[in-house]
């Protein structure tokens, strides 16, 4: 006979299986009967010598049952095959046996189950019939056997096709175990009303749901792929795998997003920080904005050469920039060995933000290194030869609504951690994918409906305002009234004006004793104002400078140029 494998959740590994005896010492016997007689159950529910089954499933589930009603569970001791044909099978009482512990139980006293019982049914096929007969049959236990406690059992808890697809589902929704096992406790009714434990809904989602392996993972992953693409062409995916069938590289674009960034193309930010899976393939997203957001016009991603080489490659008319966040981030660790390196850090960063032209970027740049003694510092060197794609002044002359780092995409991260961890599956990655972009969709539509029947009163009397609360989306309309608010710091001052074309400069007071002042220029025939602070040309939308020269010149409208379409809540796609 061929020993079966058993279901103890004891590791095969670290004991030693040993079937003693079939017969146990009649004064053990005598102890349990005393302690706590046999359940009495339905004479038909008992196994008896000469019952028949049509097949070998049937009759280990009549077994089961009785064990149920008695209070006990089985496993298959032995099964006897001829060929890949089962002849005959013998079923015990799961206390059946006896563990042996490598480990010594002074060491390690884990809770054992096997007691030595003798309780078994014997199973065999008749020949030339196909059904089955049990032949031999042993009712009495080595323990107590309590019905009550039975259903506790694990071979006695059960999860429904309803309530496993109910798991799956609330996993995919990213809904802890718990939380799922609290659901099913309230709609029945309580814990007693529930034939499994909280412990089974955690096993069903690490054995059924995540634990599958790298190949069936992938081909899941290619099928998922193919299903989306059938529902809607404009889905769009390459996927290249290993010669082991494992997941090499994989990319993909829903037909929304696709749509989207055709309308809303000015905006591209790619990260790659986010947490690698189970199998260490790293996420880098690409992440747009749409009229309800801010977007920068142009390819944002972290100080990274490669990525750098590549953009000058594939994209030579696109303006490359650097996360500036993650640039200022480093200093401490660069320049922590330097005496007053908090000085240090404060002036630097005085330098790269607060110069307002790139000969002034120049000239503090080279002032604040020599008064640190820091012309010898390579990290610096190699950053001041790199300063195009990441000072402000070198590059809010293009459209970046305002953004200098890659936080929309660790914002998308931070969104996706609602819904994957590093050890979901590649399909459940995917499906949890749509279920962000579909949560994003119902923000949108939400967005949508807000700006419809919803509007944000104006913070002043200008007509100019009333003209962007017109037009924009309420995100976008509160930055512009948050311009508006600041005009109130701003001092208009009149340098000289000939045909038309006025240059001024702005006093705006930043703090008690800071006046920050810029050049605006205004020419009244083009209908054209330029501030020297470039917030136009970067965010999109008009600075506190420029609306205090429009006020000044008594200007009642902006030029639509002014108004961009892409903010707007009556774009139609």
């Amino acid at each position: 006979m061929d020993p079966s494998s058993s279901d103890s959740a004891l590791n095969p590994g670290d004991v030693d299986y040993e079937f003693e005896s079939n017969e146990v010492p009649e004064s053990v016997y005598s102890q349990f009967m005393a302690l706590k007689p046999l359940s009495v159950v339905d004479d038909e529910l008992v196994p008896k010598v000469g019952m028949t089954f049509t097949t070998l499933e049937d009759a280990r589930k009549f077994y089961r049952n009785y064990a149920k009603a008695t209070g006990f569970s089985t496993r298959v001791r032995c099964t006897n095959r001829k060929g890949n044909e089962i002849k005959n099978q013998l079923i015990t009482c799961s206390r059946e046996g006896k563990w042996k512990s490598k480990i010594s139980p002074t060491e390690k006293t884990n809770p054992t189950a096997g007691l030595n019982c003798p309780a078994r049914i014997y199973i065999h096929t008749l020949k030339d019939v196909g059904a089955w007969i049990i032949s031999k049959v042993v009712l009495d236990h080595s323990h107590p056997c309590c019905p009550s406690k039975a259903e506790m059992l694990k071979q006695h808890r059960e999860l429904s096709m309803s309530i496993r697809r109910t798991i799956e589902n609330n996993d995919e929704a990213g809904i802890r175990p718990s939380k799922t096992y609290q659901s099913f406790v309230a709609a029945a009714g309580g814990h007693r009303e529930l034939n499994f434990i909280e412990k089974d809904v955690r096993n069903y989602i690490t054995r059924e749901v995540r634990n599958v392996s790298e190949q069936e993972d992938a081909k899941e992953f290619g099928k998922y792929f193919l299903r989306m693409k059938e529902k809607n062409p404009n889905f769009f995916f390459e996927l290249e795998l290993e010669e082991d069938q494992s997941i090499k590289l994989a990319f993909w674009a829903d037909a929304r997003s696709r749509a989207a960034c055709k309308y809303f193309g000015d905006v591209i930010s790619f990260d790659t920080t986010y947490n690698t899976n189970r199998y260490n393939l790293v996420c880098g997203s690409f992440v747009g904005v749409n009229h309800h957001g801010n977007a920068p016009k142009g390819f944002l991603t972290d100080q990274c050469a490669s990525m750098k080489r590549a953009l000058e490659a594939c994209m030579p008319t696109t303006v490359h920039r650097w996360c500036i966040w993650h640039i200022m981030k480093k200093i401490p660790s660069k320049l922590n060995g330097y005496k007053g390196h908090a000085d240090i850090e404060q002036q630097m960063s005085h330098v790269v933000w607060n110069s307002h032209s790139k000969d002034s970027f120049d000239r503090n740049w080279n002032d604040f290194l020599v008064n640190f003694g820091l012309a010898d510092n390579k990290w610096l060197s190699d950053l001041y030869e790199d300063r195009h794609i990441w000072v402000p002044i070198y590059l809010d002359h293009h459209f970046w609504a305002g953004m200098r780092s890659t936080q929309r995409s660790e914002s998308m991260h931070s969104f996706f951690n609602k819904y994957i961890t590093r050890n979901s599956s590649l399909i459940q990655f995917v499906k949890q994918y749509d279920n962000c972009l579909g949560s994003r969709e119902q923000a949108e539509r939400e967005s949508d409906a807000a700006n419809f029947h919803t509007v944000i009163p104006c913070a002043t009397k200008s007509s100019i305002e009333t003209q962007f609360q017109d037009e924009y989306t309420q995100e976008k309309f509160r930055e512009v009234q948050a311009q508006f608010r600041g005009k109130a710091n701003c001092i208009t001052r009149l340098k000289n004006s000939a045909l038309g074309y006025s240059v001024y400069e702005v006093g705006e007071q930043v703090s008690i004793s800071i006046l920050d002042k810029f050049a605006v220029t205004y020419d009244s025939v083009a209908a054209e104002v330029k501030c020297q602070c470039l917030l136009f040309e970067s965010r999109g939308i008009l600075c506190r400078h420029a609306l205090s020269v429009l006020s000044f010149e008594q200007v009642s409208q902006v030029s639509p140029r002014y108004i961009l379409e892409r903010w707007s809540k009556k774009v139609k796609r």
